[in-house]
């Protein structure tokens, strides 16, 4: 058996499994918002130093986005970053509101609801998790961010400090047949905390059998 830090490959195949069924709820919850399709797919899991964060996407330094970001409360720490291209911000407005999809300064109206987006996403993530887990996990209010990532990326590790040297990083992709859609969401719980949680879950089970 291989340690990732404190996760062995067993806890990582668990959270890969677990993950993808959360994915599967945040999914469902942003099609029924935006009324059509909409896939979010796990494409990455592993354990990374906090350093290794701000160079995670490589090529992706030039691009703005619209960051979205959250603090994970409940038995694990942690944070949730949610990144869109600017066409995708448009687009969607666009599905929500009926504004132009055309480049512009957002209105506060319509960060407000980019905000709803990401939350809905972000809660039915944690939701998801947290029933499986049978732990409560919840995120804070998202903060809104205009940047690029590697900016983005420092912000949080730098709110990370004192958490660990280490984050666990589930990296998933949005896949919408429609085309538009495009986007990233990265869940960095911190590891420590979440093998203290399967720690406990397995002392659990072994006092009930």
């Amino acid at each position: 058996m291989t340690d990732h830090g404190a996760l062995s490959d067993v806890i990582l195949r668990q959270l890969q499994d677990l993950s993808t069924q959360s994915m599967r709820r945040a999914s469902e919850s942003l099609a029924a918002l935006l009324g059509h399709p909409v896939r979010l797919s796990v494409s990455d899991i592993r354990a990374l130093p906090k350093s290794a964060l701000p160079g995670l996407v490589e090529g992706s330094g030039a691009v703005l986005m619209a960051g979205l970001g959250f603090q994970i409360v409940g038995e694990v720490r942690g944070r949730m970053i949610i990144l869109f291209p600017l066409t995708t911000i448009f687009r969607m407005l666009q599905a929500l509101l009926g504004t132009p999809g055309n480049p512009r300064s957002l209105s506060g109206e319509e960060q407000s609801a980019v905000q709803e987006v990401g939350n809905i996403v972000a809660s039915s993530f944690l939701s998801g998790l947290g029933d499986l887990l049978g732990k409560r996990l919840m995120p804070t209010p998202p903060e809104f961010h205009f940047d690029d990532f590697p900016t983005l990326m420092r912000q949080v590790t730098a709110d990370l400090e004192g958490q660990g040297a280490e984050v666990l990083v589930v990296q998933a992709l949005f896949e919408d047949p429609e085309q538009h859609i495009e986007g990233r969401f990265f869940v960095l719980p911190e590891v420590a905390s979440l093998a203290a949680m399967f720690q406990r879950a397995a002392g659990d089970r072994r006092a009930g059998a």
